[in-house]
């Protein structure tokens, strides 16, 4: 199955799951509730419409929730309210580099390290790329993208990379070519987004990181 199909089946089939609004005041455990449930009827209808296709279920804590003919997926229920968290190293890099051996556990400097290392994808490859599937709670509207045809990152210092979701469904049919300039000024964007999160980060802690503890508290 061709790429283009396999991402237009699985947008066929995320709409038809129905998502029930409950009393939960928190949105972000009500969605974490519900997303075992979506996934597992998702998978069944792909594999009821396409027997032969590979659909597999991530154990908890993977780089990704749903992969699907290989492509890796992450999940999202929303209500389009804020930004989302949607930062996952090891799906990063496998974005920029096409490898799967990035470990569980990392800091920052570990992963540019890696990437420098690394062989960096000079070409797009979608196959080989993060996916977002994003499921709005109150339209039912669908969103699937790859993660170099997300339109807008947003730097986050607590949480590293948010993406908006309301501002994507608005920019839903943005995405940028296979070429190589455009492809890599796009990686660069991404980065230097993360990177401004990093910074902002450890600024906000400069003073407590260098302050006299013991001068304090004699």
């Amino acid at each position: 199955m061709d790429y283009e199909t396999t991402i237009q089946e699985i947008k066929r089939a995320a709409t038809l799951v129905g998502i029930t609004k409950s009393d939960n005041a928190d949105g972000r455990i009500e969605s974490a509730m519900k997303e075992t449930p979506f996934l597992n009827e998702l998978k069944q209808i792909l594999i009821t419409d396409h027997p032969d296709w590979d659909v597999v279920i991530s154990p908890p804590r993977a780089s990704c929730d749903i992969m699907v003919n290989s492509i890796r997926i992450n999940l999202k229920l929303t209500d389009c309210k804020s930004s989302d968290n949607s930062m996952n190293k090891p799906s990063i890099f496998y974005s920029i580099t096409g490898l799967t051996n990035y470990p569980y556990s990392s800091t920052w400097n570990d992963f540019i390290e890696r990437i420098r290392e690394a062989k960096i994808k000079k070409q797009r490859d979608k196959l080989t790329e993060y996916h977002y599937l994003v499921k709005n709670k109150l339209t039912g509207d669908v969103l699937l993208k790859p993660i170099f045809d997300i339109h807008t990152y947003v730097s986050n210092p607590s949480n590293d990379l948010q993406i908006n979701w309301k501002n994507e469904f608005l920019h839903a049919d943005y995405g940028i070519g296979g070429g190589g300039e455009q492809y890599m000024k796009k990686v660069e964007e991404l980065l230097l987004c993360i990177q401004k999160s990093v910074r902002e980060m450890i600024e906000r802690s400069r003073l407590f990181a260098h302050a006299d503890i013991a001068g304090l508290l004699t």
